[in-house]
């Protein structure tokens, strides 16, 4: 029996913009994730796909509408169950990567261990095993800008995957990058399910990305719908 992880209902999220006014970004998103799935959410710029990952993270709060990741609705948690959430269940990967560029890769990617309390010992075990397993052993003292596009966005993944998160939410994770370096970073999301069972959940103004999901949705003016088969072919 497929085990449903998330489940969006009804979702709306409305903002006021100082020059736009009223602006719809959700309007009744309804959808859900088995465990272990791949799912992309394609759609330009504007469309909503941030907002939506935001809720789905406990980042935002929808206006309307429930959000229910592994049995919590998100509705009911305070600002210390939400950050619980996502310090044990959800692993949240910016579209900016979120590395500080102070801190070196082994110092960024120990940095959610280290909030969470984890002794030295742990934390230094699974930065290790975290490096080895995204392919930048030999870079653990490297600086975030003396890496690549796709090594910074390897160490984003890294870092959210360090308290191991059932689910992951990559914000336009191919963005900026050949598409070579592309293949490479959403390949390593296939290692990642296929590995640890986790469910990914990736949104995208790129259609290319849609081939590696096992089902996709298109996002536009903030209306969710899952993507034809016709225009899949098209791709």
């Amino acid at each position: 029996m497929t085990e449903i992880i998330v489940w969006v209902n009804n979702v709306w999220k409305i903002y006021r913009d100082p020059d736009r006014g009223i602006v719809e970004a959700l309007k009744g998103v309804t959808f859900t994730v088995s465990r272990g799935e791949i799912i992309a959410i394609h759609g330009p710029s504007g469309s909503g796909k941030t907002t939506l990952l935001k809720i789905l993270a406990g980042l935002e709060r929808p206006d309307r509408g429930e959000v229910i990741v592994e049995a919590y609705n998100l509705n009911y948690l305070d600002e210390s169950g939400l950050a619980m959430l996502r310090n044990t269940i959800v692993g949240y990967i910016p579209q900016d990567y979120g590395l500080i560029d102070d801190l070196t890769v082994f110092e960024n990617i120990e940095l959610p261990l280290l909030l969470a309390g984890f002794k030295k010992e742990e934390r230094h075990y699974r930065v290790s095993e975290l490096i080895n397993y995204i392919g930048l052993r030999g870079k653990e003292k490297a600086k975030p800008k003396q890496l690549s596009g796709g090594e910074r966005r390897r160490v984003a993944i890294a870092r959210a995957l360090s308290n191991t998160p059932s689910i992951l939410l990559a914000d336009e994770p191919t963005a900026n990058l050949d598409w070579s370096n592309a293949i490479k970073v959403l390949e390593l999301f296939e290692k990642v399910r296929q590995d640890f069972r986790t469910t990914i959940i990736i949104v995208t103004h790129d259609p290319r990305v849609l081939k590696f999901a096992d089902r996709s949705y298109t996002l536009i003016d903030g209306i969710l719908t899952e993507t034809s088969q016709e225009y899949l072919d098209r791709i």
